[in-house]
């Protein structure tokens, strides 16, 4: 499943903007039992920090997903107690498909996806959000906001 998020047209600045979102992620971590993916920009620091509040709020941590490919095997990761909240890119894919065939069958797990910052369409892109469709994970698409 592939959805868009729009915002309210009336938004009061930049600050209700990022609280709006930090709110749709935590109702999005607490909808899904699987992991939670966030694919955004690692330039978008404003939007990282939201998404680490969220996920904060709810007594999870989100990590970076490159450390976390590189200091734990994927099982290793898939077989942790809790939530995984992870920051990703196309440059996990191969880990990321690891990951998820060993997790088990049933979960249901959650990208949500942002444009800013150069994080926006293209052909490299298109391969990675592909790959999470042929998973199954829903994707919740924020655009450029």
């Amino acid at each position: 499943m592939w959805k868009y998020v729009e915002l309210p047209e009336e938004i009061g600045g930049p600050e209700q903007r990022e609280t709006l979102i930090r709110q749709f992620a935590e109702e999005k971590m607490r909808e899904y039992d699987g992991a939670v993916f966030f694919c955004i920009s690692r330039a978008d620091k404003e939007r990282r920090l939201t998404f680490r509040q969220a996920a904060a709020s709810l007594g999870y941590s989100a990590r970076d997903g490159r450390a976390t490919a590189t200091a734990w095997r994927a099982q290793t990761l898939a077989e942790r107690a809790g939530k995984n909240v992870l920051f990703v890119d196309p440059a996990m894919q191969s880990y990321l498909e690891e990951y998820l065939d060993i997790c088990p069958a049933g979960s249901r797990h959650v990208l949500i996806y942002c444009h800013r910052k150069g994080n926006g369409p293209s052909p490299r892109m298109s391969a990675f959000m592909d790959f999470w469709e042929e998973y199954g994970v829903d994707i919740w698409d924020l655009g450029e906001q």
